[in-house]
């Protein structure tokens, strides 16, 4: 089932989530809302095939927008009232009536209006529930869908390619720039050698012989214990460095990597970074995309190790794993393009 790239979430993930705030609804009729940005008919034909055997109503709203508080009940009990072959048939396939029935409303937009409860009278026909007042709670599951941290909307698997293939370009343009001017890197390595006895050079080529041995980027985990990439050390120093000291650990990267002092194309800087940054702004740009580098490796790398522990960590909102995780990776494809394309040696 493929094709929804642009949605917030696949079908397949909208109906476990859906499935689960089922099992902890306490009214006997739930109604969740989502927004569709691209072919709704589409989507509705498999989310319903993916809710086959369950008590949920698939509906595609064109004509109800549900931004009037006071009437929100009302017209979802309209909606209702007017889709009753679809109810009626979804609830004649189950083996017994079940303890709570539920739509899902795929809309153009989120409805602007309180997630609040409120009674509704139920339509006649309505099995069990006809002509009876039951408590209506309309919510979002647009942005409050909710999936374990190592969902497939993370990314994990991109991400650890990412940290792999920006890890090479680092390494690349530091053993460059090292072979004509070793202050850099030398300066940088007073940063990031900790309890290593060895020279810069010597970790270059340790780190070269152990990325021979990875056999797949996607499983790459920089190992900040070890330290035998350069990922890996970075992520390490930022751990330990505050947000105001990092700055001369930028700086001293940026000259590290003989980053010019004007870099002459655009890169992104990370959602994560910006809330790292110091409360002094970098000198120039060459120090701010350094800085900027250190706290995206340092995030990047958090996220798959978390991943790799998610049963030790909540659900969180699939829009915030998936933003999150496509903001690393735009931030880690413009760093290792623009290193790569900086002046050779």
């Amino acid at each position: 089932m493929t094709g929804y790239i642009d949605e917030h979430m696949s079908p397949r993930r909208l109906a476990q989530v859906v499935m689960d705030r089922l099992a902890t609804e306490e009214s006997p009729l739930a109604g969740y809302w989502y927004e569709v940005r691209g072919d709704r008919g589409k989507y509705a034909d498999d989310l319903r095939r993916l809710l086959v055997g369950t008590a949920v109503v698939v509906l595609v709203v064109r004509e109800v927008v549900f931004d009037n508080p006071n009437a929100v009940q009302s017209e979802f009990v309209d909606l209702i009232d007017k889709h009753r072959d679809e109810f009626e048939q979804v609830l004649r396939d189950l083996p017994e009536y079940p303890p709570v029935v539920a739509a899902v409303l795929l809309t153009r937009r989120v409805p602007a209006v309180p997630q609040v409860a409120s009674p509704a009278i139920m339509p006649g026909w309505f099995p069990r529930l006809g002509g009876t007042i039951v408590p209506v709670y309309l919510r979002d599951l647009t942005w409050t869908g909710s999936a374990a941290i190592d969902s497939s909307e993370s990314a994990i698997p991109e991400i650890c390619a990412g940290l792999f293939t920006l890890d090479d370009a680092l390494l690349d343009r530091l053993i460059r720039v090292h072979a004509t001017e070793p202050a850099g890197a030398n300066a940088l390595w007073t940063h990031v050698r900790f309890d290593d006895r060895y020279d810069v050079s010597d970790f270059f080529t340790l780190s070269r012989r152990f990325r021979t041995t990875v056999r797949n980027k996607h499983a790459f985990r920089p190992d900040a214990r070890n330290g035998t990439t350069v990922v890996a050390r970075l992520w390490k120093v930022v751990q330990r460095t505050s947000p105001e000291a990092l700055g001369r650990i930028g700086a001293d990267l940026s000259t590290a990597l003989r980053l010019p002092d004007a870099l002459d194309r655009a890169w992104h800087q990370p959602f994560t970074s910006v809330l790292g940054r110091p409360a002094n702004r970098p000198p120039g740009p060459a120090v701010a995309f350094a800085s900027s580098v250190l706290r995206t490796v340092a995030a990047s790398a958090q996220f798959v190790t978390v991943a790799a522990h998610a049963d030790d960590y909540g659900a969180y909102p699939v829009a915030l794993l998936r933003s999150t995780s496509l903001d690393l990776l735009a931030a880690m494809r413009d760093a290792t393009s623009l290193l790569q394309t900086l002046d050779p040696f």
